[in-house]
């Protein structure tokens, strides 16, 4: 009977103190009031680091040093001014956790021409970046792909980066978000905001690179995540500056370059993407540049065997000027789908390169193009030269992920 007794006593005693520490936890849990009109910065964690899921998917910190491998297999078909190419390709991705929210990331690629030679491939990387990510700041260093950090187009664009998608760089981003309102009322989110810096050793080519300093680009941005009408959609405000004067009508004038993207979604299938640029803020007039189109996307519970289209279009806005006469209405196409492992795709194009790298040309004579890529098809990492008589180039694939 003791020894009951002093079973339930001690029962109790847990149960009492469980209930203690429980309220405890929810006195602590219970924010402070804040004070009219207060608008106060706080990190965002939901847009800049990963969630716990994510993090335990990529191999995170909970379970220590993890690995992801990918390995695609492609067979494609490139027709355009530099003549007709078959390639069989095969890709490397990998993603490594180090430690605690330190990644690294890379993605090597191997081409070779198809043909009945065992030749050398030609070997390229794309990805080579190391990441560390935490609630109030992201560091990223390394070759990086930067699709949907500089604009919110797939092709035309970022005029910023003369089109460039694939750059070595330093950035740092700091996150944040407002919440406005009286402690009375309900709060009112205003929109998640980023503020980063981009810093680009060289943006040319290795022909013409040089580790001296002259060739330093700076880039500041501004992004800003919002809901319209229960339309997801985003804001990007790019201004970028190099240290040197190489061209008139390029983002390496020395001075400020200025580029402005927004995107929206409606309906979770039709996402409306915009820009405008100016390469050269001391020659606005002819440097001024817009760019626009669509994504159709998450198609398959109407069309099975199409999953995405992308349509773009871009529009000088300037006069033909001696030295820089670019295309106008230039267009961009490509479907792409995707069964199990499988995946296909097409892209067409009748664009020139203008407003970046590849066909820029220099008045200084000792320069001689092209001193970097072109519009890059990202998703894919190619350019595109447009054949004579404006006939469009276009490329096509089959591939399969391990």
């Amino acid at each position: 009977m003791k020894n009951c007794i002093k079973f339930f006593a001690v029962v109790l005693i847990l149960i009492f103190s469980a209930g203690f520490v429980l309220a405890g936890e929810i006195r602590t849990s219970v924010p402070a009031p804040v004070s009219p009109a207060a608008i106060v910065a706080v990190p965002v964690t939901a847009t800049a680091v990963p969630t716990t899921q994510q993090r335990t998917e990529s191999g995170g910190s909970q379970f220590g040093m993890s690995t992801k491998f990918s390995i695609d297999l492609k067979t494609d078909y490139q027709d355009d001014a530099n003549g007709k190419l078959f390639a069989n390709k095969l890709s490397i991705k990998a993603k490594q956790t180090l430690f605690d929210n330190f990644l690294a990331d890379a993605f090597i690629r191997l081409t070779k021409p198809m043909s009945n030679e065992n030749m050398p491939v030609f070997t390229e990387i794309l990805i080579a970046k190391f990441q560390y990510v935490n609630n109030y700041f992201n560091i990223t260093f390394g070759r990086v792909e930067l699709t949907k950090t500089i604009s919110t187009l797939n092709y035309f664009g970022p005029f910023v980066t003369a089109g460039q998608r694939y750059l070595d760089m330093i950035g740092i981003t700091i996150p944040f978000y407002l919440k406005a309102g009286i402690p009375e009322l309900e709060e009112i989110d205003l929109p998640p905001l980023a503020l980063s810096m981009y810093y680009f050793p060289s943006m040319f080519n290795f022909l013409h690179t040089a580790y001296d300093g002259s060739q330093e680009y700076y880039l500041f941005q501004i992004r800003a995540n919002m809901e319209i009408a229960k339309c997801p959609s985003q804001i990007i405000l790019n201004v970028g500056k190099s240290t040197t004067d190489y061209f008139n009508y390029s983002v390496l004038s020395a001075n400020p370059a200025i580029d402005l993207s927004i995107s929206t979604d409606i309906g979770n299938h039709v996402k409306i993407n915009a820009a405008c640029g100016v390469l050269n803020t001391s020659l606005f007039a002819q440097t001024l540049v817009v760019a626009g189109g669509f994504e159709l996307h998450n198609l398959k519970e109407w069309i099975f065997a199409l999953d995405e289209v992308i349509f773009e279009t871009q529009l000088p806005l300037s006069q033909a000027i001696t030295g820089f006469d670019p295309n106008k209405f230039p267009w961009f196409l490509s479907v792409r789908n995707k069964f199990g492992k499988f995946r296909y795709g097409l892209a067409v194009t009748t664009s020139n390169n203008d407003y970046t790298f590849k066909t820029l040309t220099s008045y200084n004579s000792s320069f001689a193009p092209p001193f970097g890529s072109g519009n890059v098809y990202a998703p894919e990492g190619i350019t595109f030269d447009k054949k004579q008589g404006g006939l469009p180039a276009w490329y096509g694939y089959v591939g399969y992920e391990f």
